[in-house]
């Protein structure tokens, strides 16, 4: 037997429910509740099992200045705003900080003001479809069983490249689990979701691609478990809220009062005064365009974080209202993810040939399937030797 799993990125439920992806293959089809927040959280949590308190990934940037590869960039801040936060600037900075902290994950800066990055960590500082990437992961499994697997990720090659690298490797029969990370959709529905023609021709793509992949893998001889899984989905945008203007006014200033990471469907903020919290507080309160998470939802999100470092307030928008301009761009895309899980549009996928063992109805139940199958097909390996 052999496993090929191929997760396409912000493949959302609502693509498929009414419009079938291999339907004479993939008779087994769910609708999975995500996380709340990014990929930089989703994928972890389906890899590992764990949601983001307990697998130390979500938001990519995280308070902690004490340990961030940007410190060095202290040293520049006397620079004038405009000089330090130039597209060439930002450019040297990012790709410093990425060589001195030899950090081999996703490592972007985005439109973070370069004098704020001294205080921000990142989360995912090795390559996450590597062994080691996020703690008790898929591929850590799979080393300790003995599969013979390989992933397939943007780190190396485009989407077109993973699927004939894939069907090369099947051909060869190399591994007995295969792991295809396609990314490049996520790109397309940000800019273009609100284009039903073209996103029916993306899906057709998609569709062939996976269709290659099988028959390539029924061609082995082997018995195929065969699985398509998302991260999350992706929320067309309804209007965008300069949430940024309604707290500069209050005259607090960062970092001295306060900091604020402001991404296109969240802010988290941390306090350095009582006074900043209560104003900045207060204001958030008044607001109709989205609320404060309470403890309680934190607790449910997996985002409870103990020591703050995701945010002291985490201020999640409305589902389809993005704050605009954010630190992820002055104009917000036509879609985007990293709304309330509970929302329509967030919902992930798995779809599968084979009968799973149990009903994967989030991410964390996703994880579980799939490691049933690495079980099982450990045991075959072993019992061939």
């Amino acid at each position: 037997m052999i496993a090929v799993v191929t997760l396409i990125d912000a493949l959302g439920w609502t693509y498929v429910k009414d419009r079938p992806i291999m339907p004479d293959v993939l008779k087994y089809r769910n609708e999975v509740r995500t996380v709340l927040g990014f990929s930089s959280g989703a994928i972890p949590t389906l890899l590992s099992g764990k949601m983001p308190k307990d697998s130390g990934h979500w938001n990519l940037f995280y308070y902690d200045p004490e340990h961030s590869p940007f410190r060095w960039v202290r040293w520049l801040t006397f620079l004038p705003k405009p000089i330090l936060n130039h597209r060439v600037t930002r450019r040297v900075i990012r790709v410093a900080s990425q060589r001195m902290s030899k950090f081999g994950g996703y490592f972007q800066i985005y439109g973070v003001p370069v004098e704020l990055l001294p205080y921000f960590d990142i989360c995912e500082k090795k390559d996450i479809y590597r062994p080691g990437g996020v703690p008790s992961s898929l591929f850590d499994q799979l080393e300790a069983l003995g599969v013979r697997y390989r992933t397939y990720s943007y780190h190396e090659m485009t989407d077109a490249e993973i699927v004939r690298t894939a069907r090369r490797d099947l051909r060869e029969k190399k591994y007995d689990f295969y792991f295809l990370y396609l990314s490049e959709l996520d790109a397309f529905l940000h800019s273009q979701c609100h284009d039903a023609a073209g996103v029916a021709r993306s899906l057709d793509k998609y569709e062939g691609w996976l269709r290659e992949v099988y028959e390539e893998a029924r061609r082995t001889g082997e018995e195929v478990a065969f699985f398509v899984l998302s991260d999350h989905g992706m929320t067309p945008k309804r209007a965008g809220y300069d949430l940024v203007g309604q707290i500069r006014p209050l005259g607090f200033e960062m970092p001295k009062d306060y900091l604020s990471l402001y991404d296109s469907t969240m802010a988290r903020f941390w306090f350095f005064n009582d006074r900043a919290r209560k104003q900045i507080t207060e204001r958030l309160n008044e607001l109709n365009c989205g609320h404060i998470l309470s403890a309680a939802e934190k607790r449910d999100l997996g985002i409870d974080f103990p020591d703050h470092r995701q945010g002291e307030i985490v201020f999640l928008m409305n589902p389809g209202v993005l704050i605009e301009p954010s630190f992820f761009g002055t104009k917000a895309p036509e879609g985007m993810h990293g709304f309330h899980p509970d929302d329509p549009y967030s919902s992930a996928i798995f779809l599968s040939n084979l009968a799973p063992s149990r009903r994967a109805d989030t991410l964390v139940d996703v994880h579980e399937v799939l490691h049933e199958w690495a079980e099982t097909l450990s045991n075959g390996v072993h019992a061939q030797r």
